[in-house]
């Protein structure tokens, strides 16, 4: 695990490895009659925008002060964050606010997120459009340990907004953590990031890890890029000098002695 403190809000904030979908908590009850705040209750989610796996946060508001409430994504229960407090409850003045990760087998295309009151009632509701991830490409895909700490891998991210700043994670099957490296995307929406891991770190050895890029308020996420590191392989054997058969007379060759040239 690394020793990394993952911010609330990071890559690999909803999870260790950046692998795991947000795990649904509770249940609703679908149907029912509208309560009568339903007419003042209102939802939305900033940004409406956003891609499988990326963060929105949800904010409801004109609900009863105290009520417990539930969310739900075209009818499966959607865990919220909330910034105050511990526990999905609107306020003295009736507002929620909370963060909500979207799972990763949501569609490409329109959803609707939905707000519950205490008896299961929906209240309000509001559309989120699903895009699709940026792609992810990394270079080379598999080296041995003693290139990949010297001079690391490469990955190119390509789908994000001209001109955002996006974030990177790094992760393996049971850790993650948020690079503190950022760039701006070009005006093709690519970025790169060189990633040399930290020596001593979770990610410093042989194995397979996976890299992801988001947007800095993390509702764009991008694909999961996978690159592997090996051993390096076993010095080999210096041949045996092998004197020449009916060789011409002449001077024995004298060795010269020069540094060896190796490539990643």
């Amino acid at each position: 695990m690394s020793n990394s403190t993952v911010p609330r809000h990071s890559v690999v904030g909803r999870s260790a490895a950046l692998l795991a979908t947000t795990a649904f908590a509770v249940s609703v009850a679908l149907g029912g009659a509208v309560s009568a705040q339903a007419s003042s209750a209102s939802l939305t989610a900033s940004p409406s925008t956003a891609t499988a796996g990326g963060l929105v946060l949800l904010s409801a508001q004109g609900i009863t002060p105290g009520d417990t409430l539930t969310f739900d994504l075209d009818g499966a229960a959607l865990t919220t964050d909330p910034l105050t407090g511990s526990t999905e409850t609107a306020d003295a003045n009736g507002d929620y606010d909370g963060d909500a990760w979207l799972p990763d087998s949501v569609t490409v295309g329109a959803h609707t997120i939905s707000v519950a009151d205490s008896s299961g009632s929906a209240v309000a509701s509001t559309t989120v459009t699903i895009v699709p991830r940026p792609t992810a490409t990394v270079s080379p895909s598999s080296l041995a340990i003693s290139d990949y700490l010297a001079t690391g891998v490469s990955a190119t991210f390509s789908g994000f907004t001209p001109g955002e700043t996006v974030a990177f994670g790094v992760s393996d099957a049971t850790s993650g953590t948020q690079l503190p490296t950022t760039a701006v995307a070009d005006a093709a929406g690519q970025v790169t990031l060189s990633y040399v891991p930290q020596t001593g770190s979770a990610y410093a050895q042989v194995g397979t890890f996976q890299l992801r890029a988001a947007s800095n308020d993390l509702s764009i996420v991008s694909d999961l890029v996978s690159f592997e590191v090996i051993s390096d392989p076993a010095p080999g054997a210096t041949p045996p000098v092998v004197a020449p058969v009916d060789a011409p007379l002449a001077p024995a060759a004298t060795p010269v002695k020069r540094a060896a040239s190796f490539t990643g």
